[in-house]
């Protein structure tokens, strides 16, 4: 593990959990929450665009183009943040998100601190 280079300074979590059914728009349904610390927002913008950079990651998927209302394909990234079932409290499936810093890709100098 000496050798993970996160991608930002403090990780954030993520949960899946139930609605209520008192929910106004998916009663019962699931919902995906994000939580990123502030300090960490512009490093896992930076993440997603490094990600987004090399065509390495890109991939096929379909999606909903709701304004078409048809299923298109797109080149997609794809992120992975690992979860587990919480049986301590009903917060659902739960998880870090905390991944390592993407490598350039091929034949590209990794960016240099240095603004000049």
């Amino acid at each position: 593990m000496s050798d993970f280079n996160p991608a930002l300074p403090l990780g954030g979590k993520f949960n899946i959990y139930t609605n209520s059914e008192e929910d106004r728009y998916n009663p019962g349904g699931h919902a995906l929450r994000l939580q990123i610390p502030v300090q960490s927002v512009a490093a896992y913008a930076q993440y997603l665009m490094d990600l987004a950079d090399n065509p390495e990651n890109h991939k096929d998927v379909m999606f909903y183009d709701f304004g078409a209302r048809q299923k298109v394909s797109a080149k997609a990234i794809t992120v992975y943040h690992k979860g587990r079932v919480s049986d301590v409290d009903e917060e659902g499936w739960y998880g870090n998100i905390n991944p390592a810093k993407p490598k350039p890709p091929a034949g590209q100098a990794p960016p240099s601190d240095m603004p000049f």
